[in-house]
């Protein structure tokens, strides 16, 4: 029975009050800048087959843009092993490794086209092999309506000729791969690049992450009908000698590996036959086992050292937890980079150190991975970390699908992941997205929780430090909290802050930037501090403005300019106190908001409701009226 972690059970499912929690926040420590590529997905909807935009797809498109999505992993996982760029082809290892057509030409020209601001993830093919012909694909419909209605399992080797026996279930007879494989050799799969640049003239600074297969060290498993000696040194052999064709192809290119499939494999390889474990002491005489991830770096870095060439920028890994309570599902964000956690799911970790050590039961993998990285490539190698699929949530229950994601995209916002993309979406991670995505910064700065086990905070603030926001998310099932905020380094006005809340959501909520479950609230700001109450199982943005003059946009701020934006939100300059009302008309000349006797001071207006254009804003003050126009991006 898998032991459960009594500080986080306390603290989370108490039905007493708690002591108010103050977060202290500083907007000159701990700055670093907040990759948009964290806020990211799989694609799932974009289709390949079809140049048109159906509906569904259109609808995908909307909400990618509007919540604030910057980056799509497009190569589809376990398909992308194979992929033939030149016949648009691939082997579907899942599904009796029938070869279906894709193109990827046509779903990086959607997302070129169709998706300004978001980035793609495509993939080269490591094995040696790509699809070639569909034609001795396994007859599965056949088999399907000849038997019951019934599928033959669809983890058999079936293409080529294989035979499956009247069960669905047994194997009689294995297909024979070369009848649908060719060989794909390193200039082959990085050929794509020069077809993309060249040929079709894409835009490649949209493209520039490639991901070096997926999941090799189980390609046992997934592409079990290959001729492969799956070994540790061939996976590395096979990286390697790609990740060389890929930098000579384009110098600028972003190689993203070794895209590990799931906690298991962090440390261990298949070989087959349902045997897998460590790397046993490699050929040049190493004194012990290794972690595969550990054993991956070593090995990459030796080479790069050799070469001269630079071999791997985003170091990129799977991972899928199982674990079904609200308490470990609410702490998996520990897992990444938490030194003290203690990970009821710990279990290839345990082989990390060679052998098997019963009593490691602290993942903190991002820290392991960035500790191996500064030992064998050195510090300052400038290597970044992207977690390229997960489930981390469940349909019927978005409110805590919501607080999981948030707390992994603060906890990647603070240690500088590069790239997250989960794998499945689930109702609750669009409302999180935008608001973390919208809502936030460029440069993360630092927060530190009196009580980080219930309530974290993720703060983020602008180039010219004019605005902020400070995003609490409180886990707590059951209990509201009382949050004080001690802001250091930015000047704020006495009176109210205006927060975003999102709680209590039920289903899918998120249809655009302007319609959503986001519910609006103030805080009171008193003598730089922020106090306000968080509801439970909430994520809460406390939106604030700097009110030094020297701190105001000034690229935004014309002389005798009364109105201006800060990330997409409306202020007001009334520091003078005489300024009676604004009105903000359209381009057709009609009302769309109002404010009367806003209070003296840098006044933050509601925009919610406002969508992008160009407006004119009528500012009232007892000399007359004036005009200003103003553009909501």
């Amino acid at each position: 029975m898998k032991s459960k972690i009594v500080f986080a059970i306390a603290a989370l499912c108490a039905t007493s009050s708690f002591a108010d929690i103050t977060v202290s926040v500083d907007a000159n420590a701990g700055v670093k800048k907040i990759s948009p590529y964290i806020y990211g997905r799989n694609i799932d909807v974009l289709v390949d087959t079809s140049s048109k935009i159906t509906e569904s797809e259109q609808d995908f498109i909307n909400k990618t843009l509007e919540a604030g999505i910057h980056m799509m992993r497009a190569n589809t996982g376990n398909n992308a092993t194979r992929y033939n760029w030149r016949k648009k082809l691939t082997v579907h290892p899942d599904w009796y490794n029938n070869v279906n057509p894709h193109d990827w030409d046509i779903t990086a020209q959607k997302i070129q086209k169709n998706l300004p601001g978001v980035d793609a993830m495509y993939a080269f093919q490591l094995t040696g092999y790509a699809a070639k012909t569909n034609a001795y694909n396994f007859a599965d419909w056949d088999f399907y309506i000849n038997h019951n209605k019934t599928w033959a399992t669809a983890t058999l080797n079936l293409a080529g000729g294989g035979e499956v026996a009247e069960d669905g279930k047994t194997l009689v007879k294995a297909g024979d791969y070369s009848l649908y494989n060719e060989a794909w050799p390193a200039d082959s799969t990085v050929g794509i690049i020069d077809h993309w640049k060249t040929d079709l003239k894409y835009d490649m600074s949209r493209f520039k992450y490639w991901s070096m297969d997926n999941e090799m060290e189980i390609w046992a498993n997934t592409h079990s009908d290959l001729p492969l000696d799956l070994t540790g040194d061939f996976l590395v052999e096979r990286y390697i000698d790609v990740a060389l064709k890929a930098r000579e192809a384009w110098p600028d290119v972003k190689l993203t590996g070794p895209v590990a499939a799931n906690e298991w494999y962090w440390c261990s390889i298949s070989y087959g036959d349902g045997k897998s474990g460590r790397i046993k002491k490699d050929a040049t005489g190493e004194s012990r086992d290794y972690c595969w991830l550990e054993y991956f770096i070593k090995k990459v870095a030796e080479a790069q050292k050799t070469t001269g060439k630079r071999l791997i920028d985003v170091f990129d890994i799977h991972w899928y937890p199982e674990e079904k309570t609200y308490e470990d599902q609410v702490n998996w964000h520990r897992v990444f980079f938490d030194t003290n956690y203690v990970y009821p799911g710990a279990n290839s970790i345990k082989q990390v150190n060679g052998g098997w050590d019963e009593s490691i039961k602290k993942e903190f993998i991002f820290k392991r991975i960035n500790d191996w990285l500064d030992k064998y490539f050195g510090e300052g190698h400038g290597i970044t970390l992207a977690l390229t699929e997960t489930t981390l949530g469940k349909t019927d229950d978005a409110m805590t699908t919501a607080l999981i994601y948030a707390s992994w995209l603060g906890t990647f916002m603070d240690n500088g992941v590069e790239i997250f993309t989960p794998w499945t979406w689930h109702p609750g991670m669009y409302e999180t997205v935008h608001l973390f995505s919208r809502y936030g910064h460029k440069n993360r700065i630092a927060s530190v929780s009196s009580n980080d086990s219930i309530v974290s905070a993720y703060s983020s603030i602008t180039d010219k430090q004019d605005s902020m926001t400070v995003i609490l998310v409180n886990r707590s099932e059951k209990e509201s909290q009382k949050i004080s905020l001690d802001i250091t380094d930015f000047k704020l006005q006495d009176g109210n802050a205006y927060t975003l809340s999102l709680s209590k959501l039920n289903g899918e909520t998120f249809e655009s930037h302007a319609v959503n479950a986001l519910q609006q609230g103030f805080a009171t700001v008193a003598d730089n501090k922020v106090s306000l109450e968080v509801p439970a199982k909430s994520i809460t943005a406390v939106i604030l403005a700097n009110v030094e003059a020297t701190a105001l946009p000034q690229t935004a701020v014309k002389p005798n300019t009364k109105l201006y934006n800060i990330n997409k939100e409306l202020f007001l300059d009334n520091s003078k106190g005489n300024i009676t009302s604004v009105v903000l008309l359209n381009s057709l000349g009609q009302k769309i908001a109002f404010w009367n006797a806003p209070t003296k001071g840098q006044v933050k207006l509601s925009s919610k409701a406002i969508s992008r254009g160009t407006y004119i804003a009528n500012i009232h003050t007892a000399q007359g009226v004036e005009s200003q126009k103003i553009f909501i991006p």
